[in-house]
């Protein structure tokens, strides 16, 4: 197939399509390279932690960031904190700086409130040993205890992260989310007033190190692998409010399609299962919705690929960063995610960061920090960015090198191109796998089948992919997509057989227990 074989593969008019058919408005200007926001960048530290600031030397080293872009603050050493001292150890004294070094201007609006008209820092990285929440302040009424959960109008919890975001704001009321200027915006580098914070932090400081050293090396290159969508189907289970982010994910689901980014869709109410073999490929994993993480992300042998991103939907799923077990990000992190999306307390499903945006702007080239703010409706509220905020996996290249990840580089190429021509699509991803002799490339094509519907079509596929596998891991997922193949075409007994024969096939394999799981839920359809 031509490309394949060559050294390099020319993906310059790939750019354009991607860029033109996917994500449109978004993607009407030119790829703006990071590397450019680096005097642009504030490095936020805690003087109190000797590993806060070593890392943010490194990071601005790594980054090639200015000196003087690194600030101290002689703050708290735990991850909560008062709002009192919020705004006497950080607030304060940020925009002390700020006003010392002619970091900005700021005017007053037409109601009478400064809002900065013009930065020169426009990203924030918040090093690990910083402060990662506000707690919510007492009620005069002392009757009335302490929440997290009071509503978005009476509430003045929130990360420290979103407050920084909003640093310019003289916001009249602490109580309740500010709104985001920023929000569905298709402009790079933010707007004059707010700062695109994310942290690099993690369960421990090699964690928020390796954040950095991830980042960079994925940037050169390219971020290649497979997609994980879990959808929970809340709103059969608890009421429309909840179809929002069960949307949110089909979305997703249908980003990664066009993006030519095989993706596993699990479609079961509950999570997937412990044991199931996801394999070394994933890169973008996006579900929810339990408190704790659980299945293969509390396995001590599953790891993400390098420079993986993702985010378990939880109301608090980012209620503490030192766990490797507890909630949802610390334990992604401890797995070998590169960047994650979580909440500090009750964000409210509409105000949180919003799944579907945030994949479209970072498929198109955007920052981690550009896209997630740009997904997110409000500040000073509960959303955290944990990752390096300059990362950019997705930016486009006029040109991709062969010799490593070949055959996702061969299956997104193909997509990109015939996906308009479904015949020379699959007759070249055929081609691509007879060449490359790619079971991954199979799976992928029998997975895309899947997301048409073309269920007998993927299984025969599938099968091919099996022969082509040596591993038993990679093997027994093909039988169980094969199965959720078979279910979905109406076929329960078909599905339930391929898995009665994978018991035995695969007996004494990890992956055992999820089999045992995924019958049950099937015999329950």
């Amino acid at each position: 197939m031509m490309g394949f074989n060559q050294r390099i593969i020319d993906f310059h008019w790939i750019s354009i399509f991607l860029f033109v058919y996917l994500f449109s408005s978004a993607s009407a200007q030119e790829s703006v390279k990071n590397s450019q926001y680096a005097s642009a960048t504030l490095v936020i530290y805690n003087q109190n932690v000797a590993d806060s600031r070593k890392l943010a030397a490194y990071y601005a080293g790594k980054r090639n960031i200015p000196f003087e872009n690194l600030i101290g603050m002689k703050c708290s050493t735990e991850e909560i904190i008062t709002r009192s001292e919020y705004k006497k150890t950080i607030l304060a004294p940020l925009r002390k700086q700020f006003d010392a070094n002619g970091w900005w201007e700021r005017k007053k609006d037409a109601q009478g409130k400064l809002r900065a008209v013009h930065t020169k820092m426009k990203f924030a990285a918040i090093m690990f040993g910083m402060p990662l929440k506000v707690e919510s302040s007492v009620s005069e009424d002392s009757k009335q205890k302490s929440s997290t959960n009071l509503g978005p109008e009476n509430n003045d919890a929130a990360s420290i992260d979103s407050e920084i975001a909003c640093l310019s704001m003289d916001l009249t009321k602490l109580s309740g989310a500010a709104g985001n200027p920023y929000f569905r915006s298709t402009d790079r580098g933010g707007t004059p007033d707010i700062l695109l914070t994310s942290r690099i932090d993690g369960p421990n400081y090699a964690t928020a190190k390796r954040l950095i050293d991830d980042a960079i090396a994925v940037e050169g290159s390219g971020l290649w692998g497979m997609a994980l969508i879990d959808i929970a189907n809340l709103a059969k289970e608890k009421g429309a409010a909840y179809k929002i982010g069960d949307d949110w994910l089909e979305t997703c689901s249908g980003f990664y399609r066009k993006a030519g980014i095989p993706t596993l869709v699990d479609r079961f109410s509950t999570r997937v299962p412990k044991g199931y073999p996801l394999g070394k490929d994933i890169i973008l994993y996006f579900g929810w919705y339990t408190q704790n993480a659980q299945g293969p992300f509390i396995d001590q042998n599953f790891q993400f690929k390098r420079g993986a991103v993702a985010a378990h939907i939880h109301s608090y799923s980012a209620s503490t960063l030192r766990t490797t077990l507890k909630n949802w990000s610390g334990p992604l992190l401890s797995r070998g995610a590169c960047a994650v999306l979580g909440n500090v307390y009750e964000p409210f499903l509409q105000m949180s960061t919003h799944l579907d945006l945030f994949n479209a702007r970072f498929l198109a080239g955007f920052t981690f920090a550009e896209a997630s703010w740009i997904a997110t409706p409000v500040f000073s509220w509960m959303q955290v960015m944990i990752g390096d905020p300059l990362y950019q996996p997705f930016i486009i290249k006029s040109e991709i090198e062969a010799g490593q990840d070949d055959d996702f580089k061969a299956f997104r190429i193909a997509v990109l191109r015939w996906a308009s021509k479904p015949k020379q699509l699959i007759s070249n991803l055929d081609k691509a796998a007879a060449s490359l002799k790619s079971g991954k490339i199979l799976e992928s094509t029998g997975l895309y089948m899947m997301s048409e519907k073309k269920y007998k079509d993927a299984d025969e596929v599938f099968k091919r992919a099996a022969a082509l596998y040596a591993n038993s891991e990679d093997q027994l997922r093909i039988q169980l997509l094969r199965a959720q193949g078979k279910l979905a075409g109406g076929d329960k007994g078909s599905a339930l057989e391929i898995l009665s024969n994978s018991l035995s096939d695969f007996k004494g394999s990890p992956g055992i227990e999820a089999v045992t799981s995924i019958a049950d839920q099937i015999r329950k359809e």
